[in-house]
């Protein structure tokens, strides 16, 4: 399984219940023989991204290994 985050320069329009745009996205590639191994990070990706501290310090970053120890750090303190 491979996780990808894309953080987009401009937001784009999204019909989403807050109506905000979009500006973060999160892709899982999935083997075909998943297990629940995905659905254990979509559960902590939707905790993530619900944490308004951490979405500030994501908009913030400027490389991807800023981005990457972000993720790490949320990981360990939860």
């Amino acid at each position: 399984m491979q996780v990808s985050y894309v953080g987009l320069k401009s937001p784009i329009p999204f019909d989403a219940p807050d109506g905000k745009p979009v500006s973060d996205i999160l892709v899982l590639l999935v083997p075909k023989q998943a297990t629940e191994e995905h659905l254990q990070i979509l559960a902590e990706a939707t905790q993530m991204f619900s944490d308004g501290r951490f979405r500030e310090r994501l908009h913030q970053c400027k490389h991807a290994q800023e981005v990457k120890q972000l993720f790490a750090t949320w990981m360990l303190a939860c």
